[in-house]
C-alpha cells in the first residue's frame, strides 16, 4: 500500500479484473443450469444484471478488506500489479513465475483429473465436470477466467489474509509476514473453505453424500493448497495463471476425455 494512503489504482483494477471473471462465467453457468434459469421469475437478463451488480458490490467490500489486510500482514498480494503501478520494472518477476506457474497449473490439472476418475468415476455423469461435455468448448474456455481471475483474488486476496489475521490474533503475536505455523493452518484452512465451497455447483444435480464432500475437500484442497502456495512465492498473480491453467486443464481439455 501506498505511505500516503489507499492504494485505489491497484483496488480498481482488481475489482475489473474479478468482475470480468463473473461476467466470463456467464455463458457457461447458462449453459449449465439452463433447465433451472428457464424457470426464474424474472426475464434471463434480469437475472443476469442483478447477478452482476451484486457481485460487484460484494467484490468491491473483499477486494478492499482484503488489500488492507495483506498490507496489515505483510503478504505478497498483487506484487506486480503494485509495481507496475509504482513505475518498477517487472520484466524479470514475469519472467521467473511464468515457467513455474504454467507447470504447477497443469500438474493440479492433470492430478485433479486423475482423482476425478478414480475416485468419482460413477459419479462423473452427474458433476458438472461431466456435464461439461455437452457445453460448447468456447464457453468451457471463459469459466477459466473465473477460477484465475475471480476466485483468486476472493481466496488469497481476502479469505487467506482474513484467516492469517484471525490467526495472528488467536496467536497474539504481530509479527509481518506472520509465523509459519500460522501460515500453514491459514492454508489447510482455506483448502477445506475452498473444497466445501464447490459442492454448491453439485447440489442442483445430486445428493451429497460423504464420499462426494470427501471428493470435494481432496480435489480442491489440493488445488487451493498449491495456488496459496504459489501464492506466498510469487504473488497473486503467479497463483491466477496457474488457476488458469488448471481450469483449462479440467474444463476445456478434461471433457475430451471424459467423453470418450
Amino acid at each position: 500500500m501506498k505511505p500516503n494512503g489507499y492504494p485505489w489504482g491497484v483496488f480498481l483494477i482488481l475489482l475489473i479484473a474479478a468482475v470480468f471473471g463473473v461476467m466470463a462465467s456467464f455463458p457457461f453457468v447458462f449453459s449449465l443450469y439452463a433447465d433451472m434459469l428457464a424457470r426464474a421469475p424474472i426475464p434471463l437478463p434480469a437475472v443476469f444484471g442483478l447477478a452482476l451488480v451484486q457481485n460487484t458490490v460484494i467484490l468491491g467490500v473483499i477486494i478492499g478488506v482484503g488489500l488492507l489486510l495483506t498490507t496489515k500482514l505483510g503478504l505478497p498480494g498483487p506484487s506486480l500489479i503494485e509495481d507496475w503501478r509504482s513505475h518498477k520494472p517487472i520484466g524479470d518477476k514475469l519472467r521467473a513465475l511464468i515457467p513455474l506457474a504454467v507447470m504447477t497449473g497443469l500438474g493440479v490439472g492433470i492430478a485433479v483429473l486423475l482423482m476425478l476418475v478414480l475416485l468419482l468415476r460413477k459419479e462423473l455423469p452427474q458433476l458438472p465436470i461431466g456435464k461439461a461435455v455437452l457445453i460448447p468448448i468456447w464457453r468451457r474456455l471463459l469459466i477459466c477466467f473465473y477460477g484465475g481471475l475471480t476466485e483468486e483474488i476472493l481466496m488469497r486476496v481476502f479469505l487467506f489474509s482474513l484467516l492469517a489475521w484471525l490467526l495472528n490474533k488467536l496467536s497474539r503475536t504481530r509479527e509481518r509476514p506472520p509465523k509459519r505455523k500460522v501460515i500453514g493452518v491459514a492454508n489447510i484452512l482455506l483448502a477445506i473453505l475452498f473444497g466445501l465451497g464447490h459442492l454448491a455447483s453439485v447440489v442442483p444435480f445430486m445428493p451429497i453424500t460423504l464420499k462426494i464432500v470427501l471428493g470435494a475437500l481432496l480435489l480442491n484442497g489440493v488445488a487451493s493448497i498449491a495456488f496459496t502456495s504459489l501464492y506466498l512465492k510469487r504473488g497473486l498473480e503467479a497463483a491466477m495463471l496457474s488457476h488458469f491453467v488448471a481450469d483449462f486443464v479440467i474444463w476445456v481439455i478434461g471433457p475430451m476425455f471424459i467423453a470418450r
